[in-house]
Protein backbone atom coordinates (compact mmCIF):
# COMPACT_ATOMS: atom_id res chain seq x y z
CA UNK A 1 0.00 0.00 0.00
CA UNK A 2 0.91 3.66 -1.05
CA UNK A 3 0.44 4.92 2.51
CA UNK A 4 -0.95 3.14 5.49
CA UNK A 5 -3.68 4.74 6.74
CA UNK A 6 -3.40 6.19 10.34
CA UNK A 7 -6.43 3.91 12.18
CA UNK A 8 -4.76 0.59 10.49
CA UNK A 9 -1.37 1.98 11.68
CA UNK A 10 -2.57 2.08 15.59
CA UNK A 11 -4.35 -1.01 15.52
CA UNK A 12 -2.13 -3.37 13.51
CA UNK A 13 1.31 -2.39 13.95
CA UNK A 14 1.88 0.21 16.99
CA UNK A 15 0.62 -1.98 19.57
CA UNK A 16 3.46 -4.68 18.59
CA UNK A 17 6.33 -1.57 18.31
CA UNK A 18 5.28 -1.46 21.92
CA UNK A 19 4.99 -3.81 25.44
CA UNK A 20 7.64 -5.17 27.74
CA UNK A 21 10.62 -6.62 24.92
CA UNK A 22 11.25 -10.53 26.19
CA UNK A 23 13.14 -11.22 22.77
CA UNK A 24 14.33 -9.10 20.08
CA UNK A 25 16.08 -9.71 16.11
CA UNK A 26 16.21 -8.23 13.27
CA UNK A 27 13.47 -10.95 12.07
CA UNK A 28 11.54 -11.90 15.64
CA UNK A 29 10.17 -9.96 18.46
CA UNK A 30 8.90 -11.33 21.32
CA UNK A 31 6.66 -7.95 23.88
CA UNK A 32 4.62 -8.68 26.95
CA UNK A 33 1.29 -6.74 26.81
CA UNK A 34 -0.35 -7.18 30.28
CA UNK A 35 -3.57 -5.64 28.96
CA UNK A 36 -4.33 -8.23 26.17
CA UNK A 37 -7.54 -10.27 27.14
CA UNK A 38 -7.72 -14.07 27.42
CA UNK A 39 -9.02 -14.88 24.10
CA UNK A 40 -5.83 -12.70 22.56
CA UNK A 41 -3.38 -14.08 25.35
CA UNK A 42 -1.14 -14.78 22.36
CA UNK A 43 -0.99 -12.47 19.10
CA UNK A 44 1.57 -13.26 16.31
CA UNK A 45 1.92 -10.56 13.16
CA UNK A 46 3.94 -11.63 10.72
CA UNK A 47 5.50 -9.58 8.07
CA UNK A 48 7.79 -9.53 5.26
CA UNK A 49 10.15 -7.68 7.69
CA UNK A 50 9.53 -9.64 11.02
CA UNK A 51 7.53 -11.36 12.60
CA UNK A 52 6.18 -9.73 16.38
CA UNK A 53 4.48 -11.47 19.13
CA UNK A 54 2.56 -9.97 21.76
CA UNK A 55 2.07 -12.18 24.89
CA UNK A 56 0.46 -12.05 28.48
CA UNK A 57 3.04 -12.43 31.69
CA UNK A 58 1.67 -15.66 31.90
CA UNK A 59 1.98 -17.02 28.53
CA UNK A 60 5.26 -15.22 28.61
CA UNK A 61 6.55 -17.90 31.77
CA UNK A 62 4.98 -20.87 30.04
CA UNK A 63 8.21 -23.22 29.24
CA UNK A 64 9.94 -22.50 26.05
CA UNK A 65 7.93 -19.50 25.40
CA UNK A 66 10.77 -16.49 26.46
CA UNK A 67 13.87 -18.70 24.61
CA UNK A 68 12.00 -18.99 21.53
CA UNK A 69 14.04 -17.46 18.56
CA UNK A 70 11.85 -17.61 16.03
CA UNK A 71 8.30 -18.04 14.67
CA UNK A 72 7.97 -21.95 14.79
CA UNK A 73 10.01 -22.33 18.38
CA UNK A 74 6.98 -20.04 19.71
CA UNK A 75 4.34 -22.56 18.04
CA UNK A 76 5.81 -25.39 18.76
CA UNK A 77 6.40 -24.43 23.19
CA UNK A 78 2.45 -22.81 22.55
CA UNK A 79 1.36 -26.16 21.79
CA UNK A 80 3.53 -28.37 23.90
CA UNK A 81 1.45 -26.05 26.84
CA UNK A 82 -2.00 -27.07 25.74
CA UNK A 83 -1.95 -23.20 23.11
CA UNK A 84 -2.95 -24.34 19.63
CA UNK A 85 -3.32 -21.51 17.48
CA UNK A 86 -6.33 -20.41 15.17
CA UNK A 87 -3.99 -20.46 12.16
CA UNK A 88 -3.23 -17.22 10.51
CA UNK A 89 -5.89 -14.73 8.49
CA UNK A 90 -4.36 -12.35 5.89
CA UNK A 91 -4.89 -8.94 6.72
CA UNK A 92 -6.24 -6.97 3.36
CA UNK A 93 -6.66 -3.43 3.23
CA UNK A 94 -8.09 -0.93 0.22
CA UNK A 95 -5.08 0.93 -1.95
CA UNK A 96 -5.70 4.17 -2.38
CA UNK A 97 -6.45 4.68 -5.87
CA UNK A 98 -9.35 1.54 -5.47
CA UNK A 99 -11.00 3.72 -2.65
CA UNK A 100 -11.29 6.79 -4.80
CA UNK A 101 -12.59 5.16 -7.64
CA UNK A 102 -15.37 3.32 -5.11
CA UNK A 103 -16.13 6.80 -3.73
CA UNK A 104 -16.58 8.19 -7.13
CA UNK A 105 -19.23 5.30 -8.39
CA UNK A 106 -22.54 3.85 -7.04
CA UNK A 107 -23.52 0.15 -6.37
CA UNK A 108 -24.78 -1.80 -9.31
CA UNK A 109 -28.51 -1.89 -9.48
CA UNK A 110 -28.77 -5.55 -8.61
CA UNK A 111 -26.58 -4.82 -5.30
CA UNK A 112 -28.61 -2.78 -2.09
CA UNK A 113 -28.33 -2.93 1.54
CA UNK A 114 -30.42 -5.68 3.13
CA UNK A 115 -32.74 -5.23 6.34
CA UNK A 116 -34.59 -7.04 8.55
CA UNK A 117 -37.24 -7.31 6.09
CA UNK A 118 -34.90 -9.43 3.91
CA UNK A 119 -35.13 -12.25 5.89
CA UNK A 120 -37.14 -14.57 4.28
CA UNK A 121 -34.28 -14.65 1.09
CA UNK A 122 -31.43 -14.64 3.48
CA UNK A 123 -32.78 -18.08 5.01
CA UNK A 124 -33.28 -19.24 1.38
CA UNK A 125 -29.75 -18.50 1.07
CA UNK A 126 -28.32 -20.14 4.19
CA UNK A 127 -30.05 -23.11 3.61
CA UNK A 128 -28.12 -23.19 -0.31
CA UNK A 129 -24.52 -22.22 1.45
CA UNK A 130 -22.34 -24.92 3.19
CA UNK A 131 -22.23 -24.18 6.69
CA UNK A 132 -18.35 -24.06 6.14
CA UNK A 133 -18.73 -21.74 3.87
CA UNK A 134 -20.83 -19.40 6.18
CA UNK A 135 -18.84 -19.81 9.12
CA UNK A 136 -15.69 -18.63 7.06
CA UNK A 137 -17.45 -15.61 5.74
CA UNK A 138 -18.94 -14.60 9.13
CA UNK A 139 -21.92 -13.45 7.46
CA UNK A 140 -25.20 -12.55 9.53
CA UNK A 141 -28.31 -10.24 8.65
CA UNK A 142 -28.12 -8.44 11.81
CA UNK A 143 -24.73 -6.86 11.48
CA UNK A 144 -24.10 -3.39 11.46
CA UNK A 145 -23.87 -3.10 7.62
CA UNK A 146 -25.27 -6.11 5.18
CA UNK A 147 -25.83 -5.61 1.52
CA UNK A 148 -26.96 -8.28 -1.20
CA UNK A 149 -26.83 -8.97 -4.68
CA UNK A 150 -29.55 -10.36 -6.29
CA UNK A 151 -30.68 -12.42 -9.84
CA UNK A 152 -34.15 -12.01 -10.08
CA UNK A 153 -36.03 -12.01 -6.43
CA UNK A 154 -33.42 -14.83 -5.25
CA UNK A 155 -30.67 -13.41 -3.23
CA UNK A 156 -27.09 -14.65 -4.72
CA UNK A 157 -23.98 -13.31 -2.89
CA UNK A 158 -24.30 -12.13 0.42
CA UNK A 159 -21.95 -9.77 2.76
CA UNK A 160 -21.94 -8.20 5.91
CA UNK A 161 -19.20 -5.76 7.86
CA UNK A 162 -19.05 -4.65 11.63
CA UNK A 163 -17.05 -2.20 13.65
CA UNK A 164 -13.76 -4.23 14.19
CA UNK A 165 -12.99 -3.22 17.79
CA UNK A 166 -14.41 -0.66 20.51
CA UNK A 167 -13.20 2.65 19.31
CA UNK A 168 -11.71 1.31 16.26
CA UNK A 169 -12.41 2.39 12.77
CA UNK A 170 -11.75 -0.26 10.78
CA UNK A 171 -15.15 -2.13 9.23
CA UNK A 172 -14.44 -6.01 9.28
CA UNK A 173 -16.32 -7.25 6.14
CA UNK A 174 -16.84 -10.91 4.61
CA UNK A 175 -19.04 -12.29 1.76
CA UNK A 176 -20.39 -15.21 0.59
CA UNK A 177 -21.79 -16.66 -2.72
CA UNK A 178 -24.46 -18.99 -3.51
CA UNK A 179 -22.77 -22.06 -5.18
CA UNK A 180 -24.79 -21.83 -8.29
CA UNK A 181 -23.55 -18.32 -8.65
CA UNK A 182 -20.21 -18.30 -8.23
CA UNK A 183 -17.68 -16.53 -11.01
CA UNK A 184 -19.97 -13.90 -11.70
CA UNK A 185 -18.63 -11.35 -9.65
CA UNK A 186 -21.96 -11.02 -7.38
CA UNK A 187 -19.08 -11.41 -4.59
CA UNK A 188 -17.12 -8.70 -5.43
CA UNK A 189 -20.02 -5.96 -6.17
CA UNK A 190 -21.34 -6.90 -2.34
CA UNK A 191 -17.44 -6.26 -0.90
CA UNK A 192 -17.27 -2.98 -3.18
CA UNK A 193 -20.69 -2.10 -1.66
CA UNK A 194 -19.81 -2.56 2.07
CA UNK A 195 -16.00 -0.69 1.16
CA UNK A 196 -18.22 2.19 0.04
CA UNK A 197 -20.89 1.84 3.03
CA UNK A 198 -17.83 1.89 5.38
CA UNK A 199 -15.61 5.13 3.87
CA UNK A 200 -18.94 7.00 4.00
CA UNK A 201 -18.91 5.86 7.57
CA UNK A 202 -15.50 7.03 8.01
CA UNK A 203 -14.36 3.90 8.79
CA UNK A 204 -11.46 1.73 7.00
CA UNK A 205 -12.66 -1.35 5.17
CA UNK A 206 -10.93 -4.77 6.14
CA UNK A 207 -10.98 -7.97 4.86
CA UNK A 208 -9.45 -10.99 6.85
CA UNK A 209 -9.23 -14.56 5.38
CA UNK A 210 -6.83 -17.69 6.42
CA UNK A 211 -4.36 -17.79 3.82
CA UNK A 212 -5.56 -21.19 2.82
CA UNK A 213 -8.58 -19.85 1.70
CA UNK A 214 -7.67 -19.76 -2.06
CA UNK A 215 -11.02 -18.02 -3.07
CA UNK A 216 -11.19 -15.48 -0.73
CA UNK A 217 -7.58 -14.39 -1.11
CA UNK A 218 -8.18 -14.03 -5.05
CA UNK A 219 -11.44 -11.97 -4.33
CA UNK A 220 -9.10 -10.23 -2.29
CA UNK A 221 -6.48 -9.12 -4.61
CA UNK A 222 -8.62 -8.93 -7.51
CA UNK A 223 -10.57 -6.73 -5.52
CA UNK A 224 -7.46 -3.72 -5.20
CA UNK A 225 -6.66 -5.42 -1.45
CA UNK A 226 -3.43 -5.21 -0.26
CA UNK A 227 -2.48 -7.65 2.79
CA UNK A 228 -0.29 -6.03 4.91
CA UNK A 229 0.56 -8.81 7.06
CA UNK A 230 -0.93 -12.17 8.99
CA UNK A 231 -2.43 -12.63 12.05
CA UNK A 232 -2.73 -15.63 14.13
CA UNK A 233 -4.42 -16.21 18.05
CA UNK A 234 -5.31 -19.15 19.96
CA UNK A 235 -8.31 -21.11 18.76
CA UNK A 236 -11.51 -19.95 20.61
CA UNK A 237 -11.88 -22.85 22.85
CA UNK A 238 -8.91 -23.17 24.11
CA UNK A 239 -9.41 -20.13 27.17
CA UNK A 240 -9.50 -21.20 30.46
Amino acid sequence: METMHPEIYAHWIAPFERGEVVRESATFRLAVNEQLDEDERVQILVRPERTSVLVTPAVRDLPGVAEAEAEEALRAALLASGIPLNGPDHLFFLDDATKQQLQQSENPSHVRRLTSADAAAFETFEGAVSEEDLDGASVELDHWMVFGAFAGDALVAVGSSYPFDDGVALADMGVVSHPAHRGQGHARSVIYALARGALAANHEPQYRCQIDNTSSVQLATRSGFTSIGTWDLPLPDTAD
